[in-house]
């Protein structure tokens, strides 16, 4: 109810307008009285029509009479050429007649009789279309430039003559050489009488440098500050075209408000889009209103500059559409994808998954302002132009995808060795707050170069325990639970008991002076802080384990056996039977 009652208003607000502006444009009186104007308004139509056809009728008949008086004059000359000048004027006052003749005709047929009788073009000449056009644009643009043209013209004229007298001043200082330097009367006559035409010469060249320096005064006189040339512009700008452009904006913009309005409108009553889901039909139905959108706004301020008869404006609006429909050629095909895009049939779908900047986004909304979400990083949604999709491809995506290895608060383990809580994750940055208070920032796509480990979901300790060969018979069997017991207990002790899942010890393998035990200790992830703490406390517990049990933990040793073969001895493992005397091994 609320949007009808808007749209109802915003018709009647865009009808006022329209009709106030008509009468600004076209200056009809408003019918005050309530009466239909148009019986008046062709009465007094009539009536002018009538007074200008008798002040026609009247002007026919002076320069009739105009005409009888010069042919009486012809009648009386003599000479050819008073009688020339007398047949030129009569000429003109004939074709003056015509004129009003033709005038007097199409005011009283209401014909426009130039275009009635104008001959049908056999060829179609675009240069003469395109002045013809244009013409009003440009006379325009030379009224706008006359005055500084004009004083530019002068100053020419003025450099001209200049040079003009610096010439002929020249010549007669040769001259009057020439004067002194010659006896011969004869030739000295010659020589003045060119002296005399030359300084006339220079005479006549610095009146008319005068001249041109009066009227470039008068023109610099009439020329005005910047400040009061520019508000006198733009009053009369605005009086006449700024008025116009100002009624074209309006309907620009109002028209785009209407359909943006109506649009809203059909989105919440309309049963195709109230489902929520935006199918073809839908996308297909929104791509048609903006172009009609986009068409109707323009049509309706060329139509307000048309009724206004400001062909100047229109010009340039005609010029600037023609500019954009050459563009729009060039660029078809991109307009084209951009379209299937749109419409939502493009390589990157709504609601799908994709990779931008190496970061995974899902589709939120596919527009020309298209939406991409991470729901994982704090400020991660993007808008971008439907253009920066073009190369990018999208995939379906299963729910239980990820969208970032890790929350903010979680303890991560990077690559890098570095073991951090993270306190921000942004499209941009990764802050981690490590151990002790400090605070480390990576580039995001560098974070993911860092194949980050998250502990805060649980992990695995793994920790090696070597024995001497000298256990090798309970090395399998009771040191293992022995071992188990003792970091189980040890955990509990350092109040690691409600983080610990699990802890196991089982024999990993036999090396050439060892027997390897494998202590493997599952903690949740609440204890994921603690992660370097607890690599250095089972060892400890470990090596506690081993003094109390008498463990012997091996270390590395050198033999030298000068007598005999080591076959003959118990005391060393299997591999060191069969070496050679005066071998080196490691025990």
């Amino acid at each position: 109810m609320k949007a009808r009652i808007i749209l109802t208003a915003l018709c009647v607000m865009f009808g006022t307008l329209i009709f106030s502006a008509s009468h600004l444009v076209w200056g009809e009186p408003q019918d005050v009285t309530g009466a239909t104007p148009s019986e008046p308004s062709r009465v007094q139509h009539d009536d002018v029509a009538i007074l200008t056809m008798k002040t026609l009728l009247e002007s026919i008949d002076d320069l009739k009479q105009q005409v009888t008086q010069k042919e009486e004059e012809l009648e009386l000359l003599k000479t050819e050429d008073q009688k020339a000048r007398v047949l030129k004027e009569l000429a003109e006052v004939n074709a003056r007649i015509q004129i009003l003749a033709r005038d007097f005709e199409q005011i009283a047929t209401g014909v426009n009789l130039e275009a009635f009788t104008a001959k049908r073009r056999e060829h179609f000449d675009w240069r003469e279309e395109l002045q013809e056009v244009l013409g009003p644009l440009i006379k325009e643009l030379k009224n706008m430039t006359a005055h500084p043209r004009e004083i530019e013209t002068l100053r020419g004229q003025a450099a001209y003559y200049e040079s003009q007298i610096a010439t002929t001043r020249g010549a007669v200082q040769n001259v009057q050489k020439l004067i002194s330097e010659t006896q011969d009367q004869e030739l000295l006559t010659q020589l003045q009488r060119v002296e005399k035409e030359w300084r006339q010469k220079e005479q006549q060249l610095s009146s008319q440098l005068a001249v041109v320096g009066f009227q470039i005064g008068e023109k610099l006189k009439e020329q005005k500050p910047f400040l009061e040339s520019f508000q006198n512009g733009m009053k009369a700008f605005f009086k006449s075209r700024g008025r116009n452009l100002l009624f074209a904006l309006c309907a620009f913009v109002l028209v785009l408000f209407l359909f943006r309005l109506l649009h809203r409108f059909i989105y919440r009553f309309s049963p195709l889009h109230k489902s929520g889901d935006r199918t073809f039909y839908t996308r297909l139905t929104d791509l048609i209103y903006y172009a009609v959108t986009v068409l109707g706004a323009t049509g309706a301020s060329l139509l307000v500059l048309y009724a206004s008869g400001d062909w100047v404006l229109l010009s340039i609006a005609a010029l600037f559409l023609l500019g954009i429909a050459w563009t729009a050629r060039q660029t078809l095909p991109k307009f084209w994808t951009e379209a299937k895009f749109l419409l939502n049939l493009g390589t990157v779908r709504e609601d799908e998954r994709i990779v931008y900047h190496g970061l995974p986004w899902r589709v939120e909304s596919l527009n020309f302002s298209t939406q991409l979400v991470n729901p994982l990083l704090k400020g991660g949604m993007l808008r971008l132009p439907v253009r920066e999709l073009m190369d990018l491809r999208s995939r379906a995506y299963d729910p239980a995808e990820p969208w970032f290895p890790c929350k903010e608060s979680q303890w991560v383990m990077l690559a890098d060795g570095t073991l951090g809580q993270v306190t921000m994750q942004t499209p941009e940055m990764v802050e981690l707050t490590l151990v002790g208070g400090s605070r480390k920032t990576y580039p995001t796509a560098e974070f993911l170069r860092q194949n980050p480990n998250n502990i805060s979901m649980g992990f695995r300790l793994s920790t090696t325990f070597r024995l001497d060969y000298q256990h090798r018979s309970e090395s399998t069997r009771e040191i293992p639970d022995k071992l188990r017991e003792a970091v189980l207990q040890g955990l509990k002790n350092e109040d690691f008991a409600k983080s610990i899942l699990n802890v196991s010890v089982e024999f990993k393998e036999a090396q050439p002076s060892s027997l390897d035990l494998a202590i493997l200790v599952d903690v949740g992830g609440k204890a994921g802080r603690h992660y370097d703490k607890l690599t250095r406390i089972i060892p400890r517990i470990a090596v506690e384990a081993s003094n109390e049990h008498g463990w012997v933990i091996p270390f590395p040793q050198i033999a030298l056996h000068s007598v005999g073969s080591l076959d003959d001895t118990d005391d060393y493992p299997p591999q060191a039977k069969g070496k050679s005397r005066w071998s080196l091994w490691t025990k």
